[in-house]
Protein backbone atom coordinates (compact mmCIF):
# COMPACT_ATOMS: atom_id res chain seq x y z
CA UNK A 1 0.00 0.00 0.00
CA UNK A 2 1.12 3.48 -0.77
CA UNK A 3 1.66 5.90 1.99
CA UNK A 4 0.18 8.91 2.17
CA UNK A 5 2.05 11.73 2.15
CA UNK A 6 1.91 15.37 3.86
CA UNK A 7 0.04 16.72 1.16
CA UNK A 8 -3.06 13.90 0.98
CA UNK A 9 -3.35 14.44 4.82
CA UNK A 10 -3.81 18.58 4.51
CA UNK A 11 -5.62 17.54 1.58
CA UNK A 12 -7.85 16.00 3.33
CA UNK A 13 -8.07 17.91 6.58
CA UNK A 14 -9.09 20.75 4.42
CA UNK A 15 -11.96 19.10 2.89
CA UNK A 16 -13.15 17.84 6.19
CA UNK A 17 -12.65 22.00 7.13
CA UNK A 18 -15.19 22.52 4.20
CA UNK A 19 -18.34 20.08 5.20
CA UNK A 20 -18.60 21.34 8.74
CA UNK A 21 -17.83 25.22 7.37
CA UNK A 22 -21.54 24.68 5.37
CA UNK A 23 -22.94 23.01 8.31
CA UNK A 24 -22.22 26.07 10.45
CA UNK A 25 -23.63 28.74 7.81
CA UNK A 26 -27.24 27.44 7.70
CA UNK A 27 -30.27 25.86 10.01
CA UNK A 28 -32.38 23.05 9.66
CA UNK A 29 -35.58 24.11 8.65
CA UNK A 30 -39.16 22.11 8.26
CA UNK A 31 -43.39 23.20 7.43
CA UNK A 32 -46.53 22.19 8.41
CA UNK A 33 -49.57 22.98 6.65
CA UNK A 34 -53.21 23.54 7.84
CA UNK A 35 -55.38 24.06 4.29
CA UNK A 36 -58.93 24.83 4.91
CA UNK A 37 -61.17 24.66 2.41
CA UNK A 38 -65.23 26.16 2.22
CA UNK A 39 -68.05 26.44 0.18
CA UNK A 40 -71.03 28.04 0.65
CA UNK A 41 -74.42 26.07 0.07
CA UNK A 42 -77.56 27.37 -1.80
CA UNK A 43 -80.74 27.58 -0.22
CA UNK A 44 -83.70 27.09 -2.58
CA UNK A 45 -87.91 25.84 -2.33
CA UNK A 46 -89.61 25.29 -5.62
CA UNK A 47 -93.49 24.09 -6.21
CA UNK A 48 -93.33 21.23 -8.50
CA UNK A 49 -95.95 18.38 -9.52
CA UNK A 50 -99.19 20.98 -9.82
CA UNK A 51 -102.22 19.57 -10.70
CA UNK A 52 -106.02 19.91 -10.85
CA UNK A 53 -107.46 17.73 -7.70
CA UNK A 54 -106.57 14.96 -7.37
CA UNK A 55 -103.66 13.57 -8.90
CA UNK A 56 -102.64 10.15 -6.74
CA UNK A 57 -105.36 7.35 -5.24
CA UNK A 58 -103.91 8.27 -1.57
CA UNK A 59 -105.36 12.05 -2.00
CA UNK A 60 -108.97 10.33 -3.27
CA UNK A 61 -111.87 9.69 -0.12
CA UNK A 62 -114.69 7.76 -0.89
CA UNK A 63 -117.22 10.56 -2.89
CA UNK A 64 -114.60 13.04 -3.09
CA UNK A 65 -114.82 15.81 -5.17
CA UNK A 66 -112.59 17.51 -7.52
CA UNK A 67 -115.35 20.22 -8.53
CA UNK A 68 -118.81 21.11 -6.96
CA UNK A 69 -120.73 22.22 -9.65
CA UNK A 70 -124.02 21.21 -8.86
CA UNK A 71 -124.56 19.59 -12.68
CA UNK A 72 -126.08 16.16 -12.86
CA UNK A 73 -127.49 14.20 -10.06
CA UNK A 74 -124.89 14.02 -7.72
CA UNK A 75 -123.69 17.96 -8.41
CA UNK A 76 -120.11 17.28 -8.18
CA UNK A 77 -116.70 16.01 -10.20
CA UNK A 78 -115.49 12.91 -8.86
CA UNK A 79 -112.00 13.15 -7.32
CA UNK A 80 -110.37 11.17 -9.78
CA UNK A 81 -111.56 13.19 -12.63
CA UNK A 82 -108.49 14.75 -13.58
CA UNK A 83 -106.23 12.00 -11.99
CA UNK A 84 -102.73 11.19 -14.08
CA UNK A 85 -101.11 9.57 -11.93
CA UNK A 86 -97.15 9.39 -12.29
CA UNK A 87 -97.08 9.34 -16.18
CA UNK A 88 -96.29 13.00 -16.51
CA UNK A 89 -95.52 15.69 -13.47
CA UNK A 90 -95.50 18.59 -16.14
CA UNK A 91 -99.70 18.38 -16.87
CA UNK A 92 -102.37 19.84 -14.58
CA UNK A 93 -104.61 16.70 -15.40
CA UNK A 94 -104.74 13.72 -17.40
CA UNK A 95 -104.87 13.73 -21.54
CA UNK A 96 -108.66 14.58 -22.15
CA UNK A 97 -110.21 15.23 -18.84
CA UNK A 98 -109.84 19.54 -18.64
CA UNK A 99 -111.89 18.71 -22.58
CA UNK A 100 -114.19 16.35 -20.83
CA UNK A 101 -115.19 19.22 -18.49
CA UNK A 102 -115.81 21.72 -20.79
CA UNK A 103 -117.82 19.25 -22.66
CA UNK A 104 -119.77 18.36 -18.88
CA UNK A 105 -120.59 22.12 -18.35
CA UNK A 106 -122.00 23.06 -21.55
CA UNK A 107 -125.42 24.64 -21.15
CA UNK A 108 -124.52 25.42 -17.03
CA UNK A 109 -121.64 27.35 -16.88
CA UNK A 110 -118.89 29.44 -18.38
CA UNK A 111 -116.33 28.54 -15.63
CA UNK A 112 -113.07 28.71 -16.78
CA UNK A 113 -109.83 27.25 -15.02
CA UNK A 114 -106.39 26.93 -15.44
CA UNK A 115 -103.51 26.07 -13.25
CA UNK A 116 -99.68 27.22 -14.17
CA UNK A 117 -96.08 27.18 -12.55
CA UNK A 118 -94.60 30.43 -13.76
CA UNK A 119 -91.57 30.15 -15.33
CA UNK A 120 -91.12 26.15 -15.04
CA UNK A 121 -87.86 25.10 -15.40
CA UNK A 122 -86.44 21.76 -14.83
CA UNK A 123 -85.63 21.30 -10.91
CA UNK A 124 -82.04 21.57 -9.99
CA UNK A 125 -81.50 18.61 -7.87
CA UNK A 126 -83.45 15.06 -7.69
CA UNK A 127 -85.62 14.67 -4.89
CA UNK A 128 -87.18 11.17 -5.07
CA UNK A 129 -88.95 10.08 -7.84
CA UNK A 130 -88.87 13.90 -8.72
CA UNK A 131 -85.57 14.31 -11.15
CA UNK A 132 -83.80 16.42 -12.88
CA UNK A 133 -85.16 14.71 -16.21
CA UNK A 134 -88.86 14.78 -15.99
CA UNK A 135 -89.90 17.36 -13.67
CA UNK A 136 -90.03 21.27 -13.63
CA UNK A 137 -90.50 23.63 -10.79
CA UNK A 138 -91.11 27.32 -9.88
CA UNK A 139 -90.83 29.34 -6.72
CA UNK A 140 -94.44 30.48 -7.96
CA UNK A 141 -98.28 29.53 -9.59
CA UNK A 142 -101.02 30.92 -10.79
CA UNK A 143 -104.14 29.51 -9.90
CA UNK A 144 -107.27 31.27 -12.32
CA UNK A 145 -110.88 30.74 -11.39
CA UNK A 146 -113.75 32.76 -13.86
CA UNK A 147 -116.53 32.80 -13.90
CA UNK A 148 -117.64 31.54 -10.66
CA UNK A 149 -121.17 31.49 -8.96
CA UNK A 150 -122.42 30.30 -5.59
CA UNK A 151 -122.40 26.90 -4.87
CA UNK A 152 -119.05 26.53 -7.12
CA UNK A 153 -115.83 24.88 -5.60
CA UNK A 154 -112.98 23.87 -7.50
CA UNK A 155 -109.51 22.08 -6.19
CA UNK A 156 -105.89 21.95 -7.03
CA UNK A 157 -102.73 20.13 -5.52
CA UNK A 158 -99.00 20.90 -5.58
CA UNK A 159 -95.91 19.57 -4.02
CA UNK A 160 -93.22 21.68 -2.27
CA UNK A 161 -89.66 20.65 -2.73
CA UNK A 162 -86.49 21.29 -0.95
CA UNK A 163 -83.55 22.00 -4.25
CA UNK A 164 -81.38 23.63 -2.22
CA UNK A 165 -78.02 22.10 -0.53
CA UNK A 166 -79.86 22.79 3.52
CA UNK A 167 -82.80 21.74 5.35
CA UNK A 168 -85.67 24.76 5.79
CA UNK A 169 -88.31 25.42 7.61
CA UNK A 170 -92.12 27.23 7.14
CA UNK A 171 -91.92 30.10 9.48
CA UNK A 172 -95.16 31.95 8.04
CA UNK A 173 -97.62 32.01 5.12
CA UNK A 174 -98.76 35.31 4.28
CA UNK A 175 -101.87 36.30 2.48
CA UNK A 176 -102.39 39.28 0.36
CA UNK A 177 -105.08 40.53 -1.63
CA UNK A 178 -104.00 42.60 -4.31
CA UNK A 179 -106.09 44.41 -7.21
CA UNK A 180 -109.38 44.38 -4.67
CA UNK A 181 -112.46 44.89 -6.98
CA UNK A 182 -114.50 43.05 -4.66
CA UNK A 183 -115.97 44.09 -1.51
CA UNK A 184 -118.38 43.21 1.15
CA UNK A 185 -120.99 40.65 -0.04
CA UNK A 186 -118.16 39.58 -2.93
CA UNK A 187 -115.60 39.72 0.02
CA UNK A 188 -117.75 37.48 2.21
CA UNK A 189 -118.70 34.87 -0.19
CA UNK A 190 -115.19 34.25 -1.77
CA UNK A 191 -113.21 31.70 0.47
CA UNK A 192 -110.10 29.65 0.22
CA UNK A 193 -109.41 25.94 1.79
CA UNK A 194 -105.58 25.52 2.49
CA UNK A 195 -103.84 22.27 4.23
CA UNK A 196 -100.40 21.42 3.96
CA UNK A 197 -98.76 18.01 5.29
CA UNK A 198 -95.37 16.38 5.09
CA UNK A 199 -94.41 13.15 3.49
CA UNK A 200 -91.42 11.02 3.16
CA UNK A 201 -90.61 7.73 1.51
CA UNK A 202 -86.92 7.31 1.70
CA UNK A 203 -84.79 6.91 4.26
CA UNK A 204 -88.35 6.30 6.44
CA UNK A 205 -92.12 6.30 4.96
CA UNK A 206 -93.62 8.85 6.65
CA UNK A 207 -97.27 10.49 5.79
CA UNK A 208 -99.52 12.74 6.63
CA UNK A 209 -97.70 14.79 9.37
CA UNK A 210 -99.46 17.49 9.78
CA UNK A 211 -98.12 21.28 8.77
CA UNK A 212 -100.53 23.63 8.48
CA UNK A 213 -104.64 23.76 8.40
CA UNK A 214 -106.10 26.99 7.63
CA UNK A 215 -109.45 26.73 8.61
CA UNK A 216 -109.46 24.32 12.13
CA UNK A 217 -106.44 26.69 13.08
CA UNK A 218 -107.39 29.80 12.13
CA UNK A 219 -111.05 30.78 11.99
CA UNK A 220 -113.73 31.70 14.02
CA UNK A 221 -117.32 30.54 13.48
CA UNK A 222 -118.44 32.78 11.24
CA UNK A 223 -115.30 33.04 9.28
CA UNK A 224 -116.09 30.75 6.75
CA UNK A 225 -118.75 29.02 4.84
CA UNK A 226 -119.03 24.97 3.67
CA UNK A 227 -119.59 23.47 0.05
CA UNK A 228 -118.91 19.97 -0.78
CA UNK A 229 -118.36 18.93 2.96
CA UNK A 230 -115.37 21.58 3.48
CA UNK A 231 -114.72 24.30 5.22
CA UNK A 232 -113.87 27.56 3.41
CA UNK A 233 -112.36 30.38 4.99
CA UNK A 234 -113.86 33.92 3.81
CA UNK A 235 -111.77 36.62 2.12
CA UNK A 236 -112.78 39.19 4.71
CA UNK A 237 -111.81 36.68 7.48
CA UNK A 238 -108.57 35.99 5.99
CA UNK A 239 -107.49 39.90 5.67
CA UNK A 240 -107.82 40.04 9.73
CA UNK A 241 -105.31 37.47 10.21
CA UNK A 242 -101.91 38.95 11.85
CA UNK A 243 -98.72 37.38 11.32
CA UNK A 244 -98.12 36.09 14.65
CA UNK A 245 -100.79 34.14 14.44
CA UNK A 246 -100.39 32.31 11.12
CA UNK A 247 -96.83 31.56 12.49
CA UNK A 248 -98.12 30.39 15.94
CA UNK A 249 -99.84 27.47 14.43
CA UNK A 250 -97.59 26.17 11.52
CA UNK A 251 -96.59 22.72 12.96
CA UNK A 252 -93.78 19.67 11.96
CA UNK A 253 -92.52 22.27 9.37
CA UNK A 254 -89.34 21.07 8.40
CA UNK A 255 -88.19 19.90 5.01
CA UNK A 256 -85.24 18.43 4.75
CA UNK A 257 -82.94 18.32 1.76
CA UNK A 258 -82.25 16.25 -0.98
CA UNK A 259 -80.45 13.89 -1.66
CA UNK A 260 -80.38 12.46 1.90
CA UNK A 261 -84.52 12.03 2.13
CA UNK A 262 -87.00 12.71 -0.24
CA UNK A 263 -89.07 14.46 2.32
CA UNK A 264 -91.06 16.72 0.55
CA UNK A 265 -94.50 18.73 1.48
CA UNK A 266 -97.77 18.02 -0.06
CA UNK A 267 -100.13 21.06 -0.36
CA UNK A 268 -103.95 21.11 -1.37
CA UNK A 269 -105.70 24.32 -2.05
CA UNK A 270 -109.49 25.19 -3.19
CA UNK A 271 -111.40 28.08 -3.97
CA UNK A 272 -115.53 28.52 -3.37
CA UNK A 273 -118.46 30.86 -3.64
CA UNK A 274 -121.00 30.33 -0.80
CA UNK A 275 -123.84 28.81 -1.62
CA UNK A 276 -125.66 31.40 0.81
CA UNK A 277 -129.48 29.74 0.57
CA UNK A 278 -130.43 31.75 3.51
CA UNK A 279 -129.82 34.97 1.48
CA UNK A 280 -127.49 36.58 4.28
CA UNK A 281 -125.24 38.13 1.16
CA UNK A 282 -127.72 37.97 -1.94
CA UNK A 283 -131.43 37.37 -2.25
CA UNK A 284 -130.94 33.81 -1.23
CA UNK A 285 -133.05 31.02 -2.93
CA UNK A 286 -136.82 31.63 -3.95
CA UNK A 287 -138.07 29.85 -0.42
CA UNK A 288 -135.84 32.89 1.24
CA UNK A 289 -136.20 35.76 -0.90
CA UNK A 290 -133.98 38.10 1.29
CA UNK A 291 -133.88 41.51 0.75
CA UNK A 292 -130.36 41.77 0.16
CA UNK A 293 -128.98 42.96 -3.51
CA UNK A 294 -127.73 39.84 -6.22
CA UNK A 295 -125.47 42.85 -7.73
CA UNK A 296 -123.23 43.41 -4.52
CA UNK A 297 -121.64 39.91 -5.46
CA UNK A 298 -121.85 39.79 -9.45
CA UNK A 299 -118.84 41.45 -11.87
CA UNK A 300 -116.52 41.28 -9.14
CA UNK A 301 -112.65 40.35 -9.28
CA UNK A 302 -109.68 39.45 -6.69
CA UNK A 303 -106.55 38.45 -7.20
CA UNK A 304 -104.85 36.13 -3.87
CA UNK A 305 -101.49 36.03 -3.45
CA UNK A 306 -99.99 33.15 -0.85
CA UNK A 307 -96.60 33.59 -0.04
CA UNK A 308 -94.97 30.53 1.58
CA UNK A 309 -91.43 32.42 3.98
CA UNK A 310 -89.12 29.71 4.80
CA UNK A 311 -85.91 30.18 6.85
CA UNK A 312 -83.11 27.89 7.46
CA UNK A 313 -84.08 24.79 9.78
CA UNK A 314 -81.54 26.39 12.25
CA UNK A 315 -82.44 29.98 12.64
CA UNK A 316 -82.24 31.26 16.03
CA UNK A 317 -80.25 28.90 16.91
CA UNK A 318 -77.10 29.34 18.76
CA UNK A 319 -75.14 27.04 21.18
CA UNK A 320 -75.40 27.80 24.92
CA UNK A 321 -71.53 27.35 25.75
CA UNK A 322 -68.47 27.99 24.23
CA UNK A 323 -65.77 25.56 23.52
CA UNK A 324 -62.21 26.20 23.87
CA UNK A 325 -61.84 28.33 21.24
CA UNK A 326 -63.26 31.10 23.47
CA UNK A 327 -59.74 32.06 24.87
CA UNK A 328 -59.21 33.84 21.51
CA UNK A 329 -62.34 36.29 21.65
CA UNK A 330 -62.01 39.72 21.64
CA UNK A 331 -61.75 40.74 25.23
CA UNK A 332 -60.24 44.30 25.15
CA UNK A 333 -57.08 43.53 26.50
CA UNK A 334 -53.49 43.65 25.06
Amino acid sequence: MRRAGKKSIIGGLLALSLVLAGTGYAYWTDTLNVTTRATTGDFSMMFADLGLYAQYGNETLPSGWSVVDGIGDSGYVDDSFFMRGTSDYNKIAKDGSVDAYKERQKGYNNVDFNAELVNADWIPKNVGVYTTANTKGSDQIVLEINEMYPGYAQAFRTDVLNVGSIAAKLSSIKFEMKGLECSGAAEDMLGIALYMDGEQYSPKKIEGTRVFKLVDSLASEGDYFTVGGVHFMRLSALKKLSDREIRDVIENATILCSPATDNRMDLFLAVAMDPDAEGVYTTGSTEVMANNADADSQHKSVEVSISFLWDQFNVGKDAGKPNYLVKQNKTGKR
